[in-house]
């Protein structure tokens, strides 16, 4: 075979797999677009970085359908943005590349809510891989109640991952915090308008919101929340803010964050178990989730679990830091939570299972071991039964565990449901202060709970306290009196007697 022949076939060869690489491999020939305040749409592609944009909107429009970079200036762009494309934002500082709020939002029917509360800053859909870095999105929105509904919304099916970045003044603008149930920084999926979204949302800082900072919902929605910092208004609006909610169905892992300053300060909010409440973490008729080594502060309560009959999530919940939370730390009512070498420090409790009339399925708590619960103004533990007579009750149960410096470490009084707390440290060997044990003096612990055999340490938790070996160690026993003193004794006693043989009596 000739030179010539060969040479065609290598470069028919060669054609043929570049052809291959284009319809397969698309991001290979992807291509960086710029975008900065100083840029000019006007037929332009942005793909010169002295020759940039105007808006990130229109950079979009000239983005591949997968694989572009947008690099974004920093400057302040005013336009609201639709991600439909599987291509990465990034801007170059988290505080000064800023997308901002303009005077109008687009109503999107996409967005649960109503009028002006359907609406985001940042809209992403489709079934796309998108993500967005170091970027700052601002609200707030345009007017009073309901004029802006989410920083960012993603539905549609997306994947869309957030990081390194800000969320703020996702709020109206008079009053900036109202009742008005709008105003979340990043929300995945809407049961309400049937949107699904997952992704991510990594080591931002989201504050400044009006409703929630991170709402993850519905049945096929999923989120990795973690290592966020996320900061709800003190003094306490007059709303219930949620630093982060998982609701509908949805699932998460949630690690790693800070959530702090979730109060509520409206009317209908307060210490009762019945009463309205701000919270760090609410999960809400959720899916599975994990929430591991978070720190809880400062709120109403750290981590409410609110079930109806549809949830049979397992939820399982490690190493956090629960603390400073006025009204509790935990608080169940429907469905079950695992806790295990949680940090429960403070507020009026630390862990609460309840139960209200009309809820559909018990209460379970189960500490499984190396929870401190401590600090708390009315009790560690606590169960509540609204209704009595119905077929719900909650429990409170575990092993492992220790409960010091509350002001009660369990209560069941009157009796509203379980508290069973075998083999737990209650701060003293002798066991915790109660009725049936007199001469417990650690955390005590009311009528109607269970905590014998107590553990006798808090390393080995060994179990074998109780009051029956309380009052063996009560009693006194005769030391053994050494040999050189009965030897003394019997000098003693034998010099006595000679004497008194000898002695004249009068």
């Amino acid at each position: 075979m000739s030179n010539l022949h060969n040479s065609r076939l290598f470069r028919a060869f060669t054609a043929g797999a570049f052809a291959l690489l284009a319809l397969f491999s698309p991001t290979v020939f992807s291509v960086p677009l710029y975008v900065a305040p100083t840029g000019n749409n006007a037929a332009n592609n942005c793909q010169t970085a002295g020759s940039p944009c105007a808006t990130v909107a229109y950079a979009l429009t000239q983005a591949a359908a997968s694989g572009d970079t947008i690099n974004i200036a920093n400057g302040t762009y005013v336009e609201e943005i639709t991600i439909n494309k599987s291509v990465a934002l990034v801007g170059a500082s988290a505080t000064s590349t800023i997308i901002k709020a303009p005077a109008a939002l687009t109503v999107n029917a996409a967005i649960p809510g109503s009028g002006g509360q359907q609406t985001a800053i940042v809209f992403v859909t489709g079934a796309v891989t998108a993500s967005m870095t170091r970027l700052h999105v601002q609200g707030p929105g345009p007017g009073s109640c309901g004029t802006l509904g989410y920083g960012v919304f993603v539905g549609g099916g997306a994947n869309f991952s957030y990081a390194n970045g800000r969320i703020t003044l996702t709020r109206d603008t008079t009053p900036p915090l109202s009742g008005c149930q709008n105003g979340t920084g990043i929300r995945f999926g809407a049961a309400a308008t049937s949107q699904i979204g997952s992704g991510s949302v990594t080591s931002n800082t989201i504050e400044t919101f009006q409703k929630n900072g991170v709402t993850v919902d519905n049945a096929g929605s999923n989120a990795a929340i973690s290592g966020n910092t996320i900061v709800g208004e003190l003094p306490p609006p007059n709303i219930a803010q949620n630093g982060i909610q998982v609701s509908r169905g949805a699932t998460a892992t949630i690690t790693g964050n800070t959530v702090r300053n979730e109060q509520c300060g409206a009317a209908s909010c307060g210490p009762g178990f019945g009463q309205e409440s701000a919270t760090a973490v609410l999960l809400f008729n959720s899916g599975n989730t994990t929430i591991t080594n978070n720190t809880l502060t400062n709120g109403d309560y750290g981590l409410v679990l609110s079930n109806d009959a549809t949830s049979t999530a397992v939820i399982n919940v490690s190493g956090n830091t629960i603390s400073n939370n006025r009204y509790g730390g935990v608080f169940a009512t429907g469905g079950t939570l695992n806790l295990t070498s949680n940090t429960i420090t403070g507020g009026n409790y630390g862990v609460i299972a309840a139960n209200f009339t009309g809820d559909a399925q018990n209460s379970i708590i189960n500490l499984n071991g190396g929870n401190i619960i401590s600090g708390a103004t009315i009790a560690g533990v606590s169960v509540y039964d609204e209704n009595l007579t119905d077929a719900f009750s909650p429990t409170i149960q575990g092993s492992g565990n220790q409960f010091v410096s509350n002001a009660v470490g369990a209560s069941n009084v009157p009796a509203q449901g379980t508290v069973s707390l075998s083999c737990n440290w209650w701060g003293s060997v002798q066991g915790p202060a109660n009725a049936g044990n007199p001469l417990g003096n650690g955390n005590p612990a009311t009528a109607n709970t269970t905590f014998t055999n107590w553990a006798t340490d808090n390393t080995s938790f060994a179990c074998n306290g109780n009051p029956a070996n309380n009052e063996l160690l009560a009693q006194r026993s005769v030391p053994a009196m050494p040999l050189a003193w009965m030897f003394a004794m019997c000098f003693v006693l034998i010099s006595v007697v000679l004497r008194t043989r000898n002695q004249t009596w009068l």
